[in-house]
């Protein structure tokens, strides 16, 4: 299957998830506890939009613990990460997605990266809507990529094109903690 169908297939499943509150708890739980969170000094994160896995409580929560933020805004066709202090540093950008206010641009040192897709594969590739922007961000930067997916899309395989980027580990909303977390 092309990407484009993929595409329109998982946002169609994304947007059915069932109990997606307790699914995000779940991710929520199993990624603070994680010790690539808890000794990054910064979180380069997506602010979530519509059916995307939940990012505000980990924004939240990663402010409230002495992290660094940074959220991203794209800029010349390129991601760019700014760092943020609270809520009141976002505002309503392109589409009505959430973008950082400031200009104190990210650095990726000691940093890792939440990802966003339509679906991942248990290898590390990530579907995309289709920019490009975060695979072109991770050419250049080398946070440690971790990619917070609904167990529901989770997938076999997706085309791989040159240039598509691998992120370093996938937390899922499976319950079982064998597959909950998976690492490359």
């Amino acid at each position: 299957m092309d990407k484009a169908s993929l595409r329109k297939e998982y946002l169609y499943i994304r947007s059915h998830i069932k109990n997606r509150d307790i699914k995000d708890e779940e991710i929520y739980n199993k990624l603070i506890s994680n010790h690539h969170f808890k000794k990054a000094k910064t979180i380069l994160t997506y602010v979530s939009y519509r059916d995307e896995v939940d990012t505000y409580k980990i924004i939240k929560y990663a402010l409230e613990n002495g992290k660094r933020v940074a959220t991203p805004k794209v800029q010349n066709s390129e991601l760019v990460f700014y760092y943020i202090h609270s809520f009141d540093d976002l505002k309503k950008g392109t589409y009505g997605i959430m973008e950082p206010i400031g200009n104190e641009i990210a650095s990726d040192m000691d940093a890792i990266s939440l990802t966003p897709a339509l679906c991942y594969t248990k290898d590390g590739y990530r579907l995309g809507y289709g920019g490009g922007y975060y695979d072109r961000y991770y050419h250049n930067h080398h946070p440690y990529k971790i990619g917070l997916c609904y167990e529901d899309c989770l997938v076999d395989k997706i085309p791989v094109e040159i240039g598509d980027e691998k992120v370093d580990m996938i937390i899922t909303s499976r319950k079982d903690d064998e597959n909950a977390i998976i690492s490359r």
